[in-house]
């Protein structure tokens, strides 16, 4: 007899500890659920995120380095062709302009050939795996990028000038991103503007015009 009451008195405790299970289980429901559609949508967004910041990085390295090449391939000419003449005093009145022409021609080639050629951010891990690299520069020596480009541009320009020959119209648009904003694509601020503009006026303000 005392066994079959030692048996029922186990079975209970069994009840009670399931049943407990079950309302914590409940209580709990929207708190799992919430935990568990986060992390599936977390990791989901981490992987979009990468295919998406792998092309975007591609197109844009295409479209600048296709105009940094251009510029480097024009640059490089004159300085072929002007090198000899300025260094062999021909031309007569023409020596001082030649010579400034070479001057911006050699100073755009400089200015290039400081451009990034490799990308130095680290992968996406956790900081608990990323090792220090002993090779990598210090965050003060690290290239403006969007300084060295204008600065590319605007000598770029003058070297035109010197030759007297319309510089280049399309140029590649540097994508910026509002930090606060959380956003995975920028916006280039002529975007607005080159939108549905092509030919010689491509780049014109069409809402500064009055008729």
């Amino acid at each position: 007899m005392s066994t079959n009451n030692s048996s029922t008195h186990y079975n209970m405790v069994i009840d009670i500890s399931a049943e407990g299970d079950v309302l914590e289980e409940i209580t709990n429901m929207e708190s799992t659920f919430y935990k568990q559609g986060y992390q599936a949508g977390y990791e989901h967004g981490q992987l979009h995120g990468l295919f998406e910041g792998r092309e975007l990085g591609k197109e844009k390295a295409w479209e600048l380095w296709e105009e940094i090449g251009y510029y480097e391939g024009w640059a490089g000419t004159y300085v072929e062709l002007l090198g000899g003449k300025v260094m062999e005093g021909e031309g007569g009145g023409r020596k001082g302009k030649d010579a400034r022409t070479l001057n911006h021609a050699q100073i755009l080639l400089s200015l290039i050939s400081t451009f990034p050629r490799t990308n130095p951010s680290q992968p996406s891990r956790p900081p608990s795996e990323i090792q220090p690299n002993p090779t990598a520069t210090n965050a003060s020596s690290e290239v403006d990028l969007a300084s060295l480009i204008s600065n590319i541009r605007a000598r770029y320009k003058l070297l035109c000038s010197s030759l007297n020959v319309k510089p280049r119209l399309h140029v590649a648009q540097i994508v910026e991103v509002d930090p606060s904003s959380g956003a995975g694509t920028g916006q280039s601020k002529n975007a607005s503007i080159d939108g549905g503009i092509e030919g010689p006026v491509k780049g014109v303000d069409t809402r500064q015009l009055r008729f």
